[in-house]
């Protein structure tokens, strides 16, 4: 019986380690990135990227969020990051779990900022996403200086 006590708790603690691990909390500093739209940014390109409910800015993006919102930065870390780097794309599912999460934390990296894996105004203003430039050409662009 000992023996079986032991090998519960044991395996509820790989358990409970594994759920934490594979489920960052984050506090949310910002209301939850609902949509997208096309933003002008300073060069005049039209850049689509995440915003709040009813267009609030800033807006943040988190483990477990899910929606327009979330498909928005996942097309902007397939055609701006993984592509380019030739890494397995994500799914546009709009579901931001593990996938989306290891993505972001490389596109981060990429940018030299905090590489946390949560959406932010920092991570906003400082990764690139998906555009449209002069004459409809397709590129990546950045929207501009952090909104706090």
């Amino acid at each position: 019986m000992k023996r079986l006590v032991a090998l519960c708790t044991m395996l509820a603690a790989v358990f409970a380690g594994t759920l934490v691990s594979a489920n960052p909390a984050y506090a949310r500093s910002q209301p939850e990135c609902e949509s997208y739209t096309y933003v002008s940014n300073q060069a005049g390109h039209q850049v689509a990227a995440p915003i709040g409910k009813y267009g609030v800015l800033p807006c943040s993006l988190l483990w477990g969020d899910g929606g327009p919102g979330t498909v928005a930065l996942q097309w902007a870390l397939n055609d701006c990051y993984l592509a380019p780097a030739r890494k397995t794309l994500l799914v546009d599912d709009g579901s931001f779990g593990q996938l989306t999460f290891n993505a972001l934390k490389f596109a981060q990296a990429q940018e030299n900022i905090t590489s946390d894996g949560q959406f932010g105004p920092v991570s906003r203003a400082s990764l690139k996403f998906p555009a449209l430039a002069g004459g409809g050409a397709k590129t990546c662009a950045r929207l501009g200086r952090p909104i706090v």
